[in-house]
């Protein structure tokens, strides 16, 4: 079989790195309560000149509203989160860390930041900075086009099926 060696090589790092990669980066903010993606949210939030919407931060992270209100929940239970209507538009809801939630994410904030300086440091900046530009290019070659034509096909076999329903009607 060609590249048989590649392929158990890339299943090993894999298996290994890339799984795991979740639960060390989510390590600082877990001790919060709060995920990654929790923590995410809540920085693009204490860094906005104004409220922010669910569907701004779906729209920003290319996720939907309920994948974001998903998130959302355990920062209100933790009470890191809070919500007001907007005067202009009372369907609008818009999102603000509340005070706690200000401080408990620049703490966040500080964790994060010095883990990833812990591993440049042991991984070097350069190599670090190559890295990405492998995963981005990745990222642009493979991950993307496989996405978007599986959302196409999924698109088109939904299309499919509502033509069928329409003809037997």
């Amino acid at each position: 079989m060609e590249n048989y060696e590649l392929l158990n090589d890339f299943i090993d790092v894999y298996m290994s790195a890339l799984k795991n990669l979740e639960k060390l980066i989510s390590q600082p903010t877990s001790e919060y309560g709060a995920s990654f993606e929790q923590w995410l949210i809540m920085a693009a939030i204490a860094n906005s000149n104004q409220p922010l919407t669910m569907t701004e931060i779906a729209r920003d992270r290319g996720v939907t509203k309920g994948a974001v209100a998903r998130q959302l929940k355990p920062l209100f239970d933790c009470g890191y989160l809070k919500h007001l209507s907007d005067h202009k538009d009372h369907r609008r809801v818009l999102l603000m860390l509340t005070d706690e939630g200000l401080i408990i994410e620049k703490q966040m904030t500080s964790k994060v930041q010095h883990r990833f300086n812990k591993w440049l440091d042991i991984f070097g900046l350069e190599a670090g900075q190559d890295f990405l530009v492998t995963l981005k290019r990745f990222q642009e070659l493979i991950v993307l086009p496989e996405l978007h034509d599986k959302k196409r096909l999924i698109q088109t076999d939904s299309y499919d099926k509502i033509l069928i329903c329409l003809k037997s009607a």
